[in-house]
């Protein structure tokens, strides 16, 4: 709480961050860890090292990157700093000099830090922290010490999702970058060689906060929602995004190899999806799973008092199917208990996928002032089935991720990664679920040196 008489929700329990760094061996375990799970899990988040400049968005603080790395049965925890340059203009201060998201009005100190606090991703032989609005930076996998921002050689123009997709057959690494100034969008392939091979800027109608896309074997697909860049009135507003949902929502579908050229655009109802599951082509139809929100009021003066996470507009798995011969959007809830964070197995990623996990509420919990998912949700989308996890009030989890035992194991055969905070404990466990009995006990709990925050996504890096 900076500047401000009420509470920031981003700022207390388990959202508060955790400032300290440090690495732990031989980690307590209950249960035990499978000896085929040897490799690390990183994890990327929000935790502002100094105390915010006015108001505080979840999505201002600064990068940690949490590790926790298997290796024959026994678990090393490593956390660090993703340390950008404003960071260190802070550390040498003594204290915050960037505003964030809620205060972008503000022009009398410096409102831009590449945090690298959303994402982190392994390709090519290189660990990059990701936020959407900047460069990647780069890490080093074993001390997580930050070695800087990448630019592919400086083929990279602008800036980089936090989303971006690793074909598992191809081993390319495709993203794009949008902005609130032209171009809006651009399009970007990195071949399995870490090379920056290609890059396309594609028209679209308005300019738009777009955080993810999805792929399929032949096809990439944009989501333009009517969350708008605008400038005009933003003293009124109060932010930066004007919610107009008569626009509707605009998905863009171009063939992997095609052009701007190419891009089809087909209509659906106004929504807005920071994140799908997966997307695979069916026919002459794509469908596309994702977790939609009804609406999104983002940077406004209600948005962190009635975020959307609180109401029946709140994000819930949801099915699109567009058919790209006649045209139009089929559009299909897939569920009615409100859910983020989906995943599927890497393996099916941009293929027809049987199972996705979200991190999810637990129905009878009164909506509070975080959004906190105390609950892991795996889907068979071929049966309409689903089990659960549940870890109970005020014990939040975050994303969980699936790894597969084995390259040739089938879909669901392995385990599900999550931390999970115990509120009684006032710590974190690094969870470890098998895969066919989510509802069961875990396999393995982890037992963590401190409480992790809350945060965003992680990934799994194989020994």
């Amino acid at each position: 709480m900076a500047n401000d008489s009420r509470p920031n929700t981003f700022l207390q329990g388990n959202f508060a961050p955790w400032r300290g760094e440090g690495e732990v061996r031989d980690l307590a375990v209950a249960g035990e860890i499978p000896r085929e799970l040897n490799g690390t899990y990183f994890r990327n988040g929000p935790n502002p090292a100094f105390a915010p400049l006015g108001r505080y968005h979840w999505f201002d603080g600064d990068g940690m990157i949490h590790a926790v790395t298997l290796e024959d049965g026994h678990a090393v925890y490593r956390n660090r700093y993703v340390l950008s340059r404003g960071l260190r203009e802070e550390q040498e201060a003594g204290r915050a000099l960037y505003r964030g998201l809620l205060e972008f009005q503000a022009t009398e100190v410096p409102t831009f830090k590449n945090t690298g606090n959303t994402n982190i991703v392994w390709h090519a032989g290189r660990l990059l922290a990701l936020m959407e609005a900047a460069l990647p930076t780069r890490m080093r996998p074993d001390t997580l010490d930050t070695v800087g921002e990448y630019d592919f050689d400086g083929r990279l123009i602008g800036p980089m999702t936090a989303h971006p997709k690793i074909d598992p057959e191809t081993g390319e690494m495709l993203f794009f970058g949008y902005s609130p100034f032209p171009p809006y969008l651009t399009y970007h392939v990195v071949g399995a060689d870490g090379a920056l091979v290609r890059s396309e800027v594609i028209d679209v109608a308005w300019p738009s906060m777009m955080h993810d896309f999805a792929v399929t074997r032949d096809h990439v697909i944009f989501i333009l929602c009517p969350l708008v860049f605008s400038f005009e009135g933003l003293a009124e507003r109060g932010g930066a995004f004007s919610w107009e949902p008569e626009r509707g929502t605009r998905l863009g579908v171009m063939p992997r190899g095609g052009s701007n050229a190419d891009v089809r655009w087909f209509e659906t109802d106004a929504s807005y999806v920071f994140h799908p599951m997966n997307a695979y082509e069916d026919g002459d139809a794509i469908v596309l799973d994702v977790a939609r929100y009804g609406r999104l009021d983002f940077m406004s003066p209600g948005a962190v008092e009635d975020p959307a996470y609180r109401d029946e507009n709140a994000a819930r798995l949801h099915r699109w199917r567009i058919d790209l011969a006649r045209g139009g959007v089929a559009s299909t809830p897939l569920d009615d208990i409100v859910a983020e964070f989906p995943r599927v197995d890497e393996r099916r990623l941009g293929r027809r996928h049987r199972f996705g996990y979200m991190a999810a509420r637990e129905p009878e919990l009164n909506d509070g002032a975080q959004p906190l998912w105390t609950a892991v949700r795996k889907y068979d989308l071929a049966r309409g089935a689903v089990t659960e996890r549940r870890f109970g009030p005020g014990n939040g989890v975050g994303e969980p991720l699936f790894v597969p035992r084995s390259e040739a194991a089938a879909e669901d055969d392995g385990w599900v990664l999550v931390l999970a905070y115990d509120a009684a404990r006032d710590t974190s466990d690094f969870c470890i679920l098998d895969a066919q009995d989510i509802a069961g006990e875990p396999v393995a709990r982890v037992r963590l040196p401190h409480r992790v925050p809350y945060g965003f996504h992680g990934n799994w890096a194989a020994a």
